[in-house]
């Protein structure tokens, strides 16, 4: 098992997440109806999500590495959750559970709206701190090929053993950078 590092999100970036979880809760796909509680729950997931989003920003911040934030209007779905200065569009996919042991990503998102990484990160119950999983490449979620159903549309499903180290992704970062 790999030590991952623990994040304390900030009360400006907590802030930042339920704001747009409040924004954004009457625009949310009514498609998204896999969350325990459907869509009277749908704010909390948001809000989750955003929470994961902000702990990979501080990621980014703390390894000094240049980002866009996800810019669109809380009335459309977004293209990106942050995009690197290479071009890669990378997605942030946050689990709240100790037994989620894989990351998924729709198919059909998949295709539609490709990212280049897909970013696992676990928020803990207090909602204010987690930790970083590791990412995975669209080209291995291609190679790796699973494709599940939960109960809710066609999955491509990528378990931990599978996922990067986060080094990886910082070298990666490093060498686009020093080729640019």
């Amino acid at each position: 098992m790999r030590i991952q590092q623990v994040y304390q999100l900030t009360e400006d970036l907590i802030e930042e997440a339920r704001q747009y979880a409040e924004l954004s809760k009457e625009f949310t796909s009514n498609r998204h109806d896999f969350h325990e509680g459907g869509l009277i729950n749908k704010k909390k997931k948001m809000y989750e999500g955003k929470l994961g989003e902000k702990i990979f920003k501080m990621f980014l911040l703390e390894n000094k590495i240049n980002f866009e934030e996800d810019k669109s209007s809380h009335e459309e779905a977004d293209y990106y959750d942050f995009l690197l200065p290479n071009g890669y569009k990378i997605d942030v996919k946050t689990r709240t559970k100790d037994f989620h042991i894989r990351t998924l990503e729709l198919v059909e998102q998949f295709q539609q709206k490709p990212k280049e990484i897909y970013v696992s990160v676990r928020l803990f119950d207090n909602l204010s701190t987690g930790s970083i999983i590791g990412w995975v490449s669209n080209n291995d979620i291609l190679r790796i090929n699973r494709i599940e159903n939960h109960g809710y549309l066609d999955n491509y499903t990528i378990y931990d053993r599978e996922l990067r180290d986060m080094k990886q992704l910082w070298d990666l970062c490093l060498v686009n950078y020093k080729s640019n």
